[in-house]
């Protein structure tokens, strides 16, 4: 079975204790990996971005496979 991948974002305020999952995309395969998280990431301007791989069609068991940090999204408050 082949492996998928989940995209998650996160809005993320160290100045206000936040930490908060916004949205989950699913990886086309068949596009760079990269190019798509960055442009999720420009999508929900969000800071913090995880990846997610799993080898099981329901996407049960999800482990962490790269985190993607992007600080022109990141909060400007001090």
């Amino acid at each position: 079975m082949s492996k998928s991948y989940v995209v998650v974002t996160y809005d993320v305020c160290e100045h206000n204790d936040l930490y908060e999952d916004m949205n989950e995309y699913i990886l086309d395969s068949s596009t760079d990996m990269d190019e798509q998280v960055k442009r999720f990431a420009e999508q929900d301007i969000a800071p913090l971005v995880k990846v997610y791989e799993t080898a099981s069609s329901d996407f049960g068991e999800l482990t962490l496979y790269k985190e993607y940090k992007f600080k022109e999204f990141e909060c400007g408050c001090e």
